[in-house]
């Protein structure tokens, strides 16, 4: 497969003033590393937040769904390489580059002197990007592929990460999030989901709200059109029994939402997805 260069996105941000949340509906079929420079951060990865600062570096796998909070501390500034596994196809590799983001474990503190070389490194890729020089794409696949064997020598060589949760309200609220994981296939309701975990539902939709950064009807849409979107590629099940094995008994109401969060019908996913592995 010819990579595009279109798949390879490398992004330096500076956040001031107000605040700033990402778009409800995150999450695509390639890697990720957020690295920030400077401020803090919540992250909220798959079913649980961290509280990124200054130093840290978040890996992202494919299909999981992310989506960055505000802290107190407004300011923050960011790296971020979003990239296909497609980069390395052409390199001689006698290690797993991607053994990093496979992992429990999402979000890495690094000490000054990793900063330093993670810094310097994720700057080189940047004005490589920018400059669009002779062989630069060439060039950025090593620098990414290097950045990849650091990566992995780095956390298995290490026992300083950001595991914890900001607090008991987060650690709560992920246990939530992990419920309607497990369960979006379900009749899942706000008010019956409150009663389970003994909240009130008002209380329960402001703090999912703010733990999350999704609203609850927009998590559990997301968790539920994800999984309908690996059913498109890896089953022959027609549209009705997708939308039924994921929780929608109305097909039109399903193809709607899909619609809205992938940009696409479910039968033009499929036939996207289907031709793309023709091309592979």
């Amino acid at each position: 497969m010819t990579l595009e260069k279109s798949d390879l996105i490398v992004e330096h941000i500076s956040r001031k003033g107000a605040p700033f949340n990402m778009a409800a509906r995150h999450y695509h079929d390639q890697y990720e590393i957020y690295y920030l420079l400077n401020g803090e951060r919540y992250y909220f990865i798959d079913n649980r937040t961290y509280h990124v600062k200054k130093g840290d570096i978040v890996l992202i796998d494919k299909n999981i769904l992310h989506k960055t909070n505000t802290t107190r501390e407004y300011p923050h500034e960011r790296i971020l390489i979003q990239f296909s596994a497609d980069i390395t196809d052409k390199i001689t590799k006698d290690i797993d580059l991607y053994y990093c983001f496979h992992l429990k474990q999402n979000v890495y503190s690094l000490n000054p002197e990793e900063q330093l070389w993670m810094e310097n490194h994720l700057f080189n890729i940047l004005q490589e990007k920018k400059k669009k020089q002779a062989g630069y794409f060439t060039y950025l696949t090593i620098l990414i592929t290097e950045l990849l064997i650091f990566l992995n020598r780095f956390i298995k060589s290490t026992t300083s990460f950001s595991a914890n949760y900001p607090n008991e309200t987060h650690k709560k609220i992920s246990e939530i999030a992990g419920f309607i994981n497990k369960n979006f296939n379900n009749k899942l309701s706000l008010t019956e989901l409150a009663e389970q975990f003994n909240y009130s539902p008002t209380y329960l939709s402001k703090t999912f709200k703010k733990v999350t950064g999704f609203s609850f009807v927009e998590y559990k849409n997301n968790v539920r059109i994800k999984e309908a979107s690996k059913l498109l590629q890896q089953s022959s099940l027609n549209i009705t029994e997708i939308a039924c094995q994921v929780g929608y008994n109305n097909l039109t109401h399903f193809g709607r939402i899909f619609k809205n969060i992938t940009g696409h019908s479910p039968l033009e996913y499929r036939k996207i997805k289907k031709n793309s592995r023709k091309k592979d």
